[in-house]
C-alpha cells in the first residue's frame, strides 16, 4: 500500500519555564492510500499535538512530514483560508457563528473559495447524503443532537473530497450506536478508496473499525504486531513503528 501521509523522526517538546514535557519522541509512521488508521492513547498523551503536526498546522521541533511525497511544512505550500494544505480535511465539531444558518450552507462554505455558490450547494447536499445526514439540509445547528452534529461535521470535512481526513476524537460524547455509525462511515469511505483517514481516540472500542491501530504513550508511538483483517482486532505485543 503506497504511503499518502508520512511522519519521519518527529519530535515535539512542550516547555513551561524550566519544565520540559517530551510529547513526541522520534515518532515515525505512515498512512497508506485508502487506509483507515487510528491512534489510541490516554488524554494528555499528545494525540492532538501529533494530529496537528500531521495536518501541517503546527511544526515539529525535529523531523519531517510529507503528504503524497511533498513536504507538508515547506514554505510557500498553498494553504486554504482554514490554514490547511490542499488535500487534507479536518473534522471540527463546532458550528457556524450564525446559528440560523442552514446546514446545507454551512457544509458548502469550504467550497466557496473556488466553486460557484450553486455548485457548492449541490456538492454540500451530496456530502450530507454520504454522511447519512441528507435530512438535515434545512436544520440549524442548535436543533441538532450531538450525533447529528458529528455527521454534519463529517460532511463538511469531506465536501472537498480530500485525500486525507483527520479527526481528533470524533466520537466523543456519543452513544454506542452513534459511534458505530460514524466509524462505519469512515471505514466505508476508505474501503472504497475515496480517501484515507487518521483518527485519534481515548477508548479501545473506537479503534475496532480501523485497518491499523497504533498507541501513543510516553512520547512513543507503538503498533500491535498482529492484526486480524476485517472489523476485529487482535492486540499482541507492542513494538516501535519504523518506516
Amino acid at each position: 500500500m503506497p504511503a499518502l501521509l508520512s511522519l519521519d523522526g518527529v519530535c515535539k517538546t512542550h516547555r513551561r519555564g524550566r519544565h520540559a514535557n517530551v510529547v513526541l519522541d522520534r515518532v515515525s509512521f505512515h498512512v497508506g492510500v485508502g487506509e483507515f488508521a487510528a491512534i489510541f492513547g490516554r488524554r494528555g498523551a499528545g494525540k492532538t499535538t501529533l494530529l496537528r503536526i500531521a495536518a501541517g498546522l503546527d511544526a515539529p521541533d525535529a523531523g519531517r512530514v510529507t503528504l503524497d511525497g511533498r513536504d507538508l511544512l515547506a514554505t510557500g505550500r498553498r494553504r486554504r483560508l482554514d490554514g490547511l494544505p490542499d488535500g487534507i480535511g479536518w473534522l471540527v465539531r463546532s458550528g457556524p457563528l450564525t446559528r440560523s444558518m442552514p446546514m446545507l450552507d454551512f457544509v458548502a462554505m469550504p467550497l466557496l473559495e473556488r466553486v460557484p455558490h450553486r455548485e457548492a450547494r449541490r456538492r454540500a447536499g451530496a456530502a450530507l447524503e454520504r454522511a447519512t445526514a441528507g435530512a438535515l439540509v434545512d436544520a440549524r445547528w442548535p436543533e441538532l443532537s450531538d450525533a447529528e452534529r458529528v455527521l454534519v461535521a463529517l460532511a463538511r470535512a469531506t465536501v472537498r473530497r480530500p485525500a486525507l481526513l483527520l479527526a481528533d476524537d470524533p466520537t466523543a460524547g456519543l452513544g454506542t450506536r452513534e459511534r458505530e455509525i460514524v466509524l462505519g462511515l469512515l471505514r466505508e469511505a476508505t474501503d472504497e478508496n475515496e480517501m484515507s483517514a487518521l483518527i485519534t481516540v481515548p477508548a479501545l472500542p473506537d479503534v475496532l473499525r480501523a485497518h491499523r491501530v497504533m498507541s501513543l504513550s510516553g512520547g512513543e508511538l507503538m503498533e500491535p504486531t498482529r492484526q486480524r483483517t476485517g472489523d476485529h482486532l487482535v492486540v499482541a505485543a507492542d513494538r516501535r513503528e519504523s518506516v
